[in-house]
């Protein structure tokens, strides 16, 4: 017989040992680092092997659901925070901690501001949007010196940015957080907390907005 053919007869024999439990025992096959050994010991390594694996991912699936659980306590008490705030400054004191808790650099630029210091030209941004938002709603990953000094006062050096912007049928802005890590915002990430924050940053500003037309 050859190699195959007998490969193919334990594939289709899965009990084949079961039933020639003796010749199980009997089979030896050299190992590289451990010379003869016996088909068991050979099975029993692949399972100690399997299961050094499944805790391996197992630790990484807990340390992830940390991480997720973190953040999203994070998440939730800004949004609440941010729903007590009644103008974009305030907005901005609680956006600024929660960048800080987490070690990043933080940035909110409106379209319409007043403020030079919140100010962004939309056509400024509009090829930004072209060229880093055409596939997806939000950008994770390096930007270029340009970019994110038009996004940052003062942006971290080989740095990593999320940026997305604001608004619903009209865009009124941008919001971006920035790592100095280059590899902490990669484009695999979930973006699900951040866009819920900008959801309810959107959602503030224009009841700021119609507040104001309303009371002037």
């Amino acid at each position: 017989m050859t190699e195959q053919e007998v490969a193919g007869f334990l594939a289709a024999n899965p009990d084949f040992f079961i039933r020639n439990p003796d010749l199980l025992g009997r089979l030896q096959v050299h190992h590289h680092e451990r010379g003869v050994v016996s088909l068991v010991d050979i099975q029993l390594e692949r399972l100690r092997s399997q299961i050094v694996e499944q805790e391996e991912q197992m630790a990484a699936m807990v340390k992830a659901a940390l991480k997720n659980s973190d953040l999203f306590e994070r998440f939730s008490r800004a949004q609440l925070e941010l729903l007590q705030t009644h103008n974009i400054y305030q907005a901005l004191m609680v956006l600024e901690s929660l960048a800080d808790s987490m070690g990043l650099a933080v940035s909110l630029r409106l379209f319409d501001s007043f403020d030079e210091s919140l100010y962004l030209a939309r056509r400024s941004f509009d090829s930004f949007r072209c060229s880093r938002l055409s596939s997806r709603p939000v950008y994770l990953g390096r930007l270029r010196k340009q970019e994110s000094e038009m996004l940052f006062d003062e942006p971290p050096h080989l740095g990593s940015f999320v940026v997305l912007p604001l608004g619903n049928e009209r865009s009124i802005g941008v919001l971006s957080f920035a790592s100095a890590d280059g590899g902490h915002f990669q484009p695999e990430m979930d973006t699900l907390f951040v866009e819920q924050l900008a959801m309810v940053l959107t959602r503030l500003i224009h009841h700021w907005e119609y507040s104001r037309e309303v009371i002037g």
